[in-house]
């Protein structure tokens, strides 16, 4: 999970790309559950600040609330906590969607 570009590591770091996609799964937990069926959600926007780098084997909650709620979306405010204090923070939105709409093979229920 460290910082690697062009399949090179940059820096033996906690790398942004990872922060993104885990805030984003934190985001689709805190959504899942609440969903209708035959809806599903997508990510919309994300803004996020890495405030600090976090070493390899530095444990790392995310604590996610959600903030905004409506018919057409969902934000969720966010912090990224590390040993020293907060990693990252910002926000993440998603958008609800039909189920299928965007092409999903995926099954009910069914992990990727």
């Amino acid at each position: 999970m460290t910082a690697r570009l062009f399949d090179r590591e940059m820096h033996p770091v906690y790398a942004t790309a990872w922060m993104v996609r885990h805030v984003e799964e934190a985001g689709r937990l805190l959504i899942e559950p609440h969903l209708r069926e035959g809806e599903d959600a997508t990510g919309f926007g994300i803004s996020l600040t890495h405030e600090r780098p976090a070493r390899v084997g530095e444990r790392l909650r995310i604590v996610a609330r959600v903030t905004e709620i409506d018919d057409r979306r969902c934000t969720v405010e966010f912090r990224v906590h590390g040993l020293a204090g907060v990693v990252g923070r910002g926000t993440f939105v998603q958008r609800y969607v039909p189920r299928g709409r965007l092409g999903s093979n995926r099954e009910e229920g069914a992990t990727p």
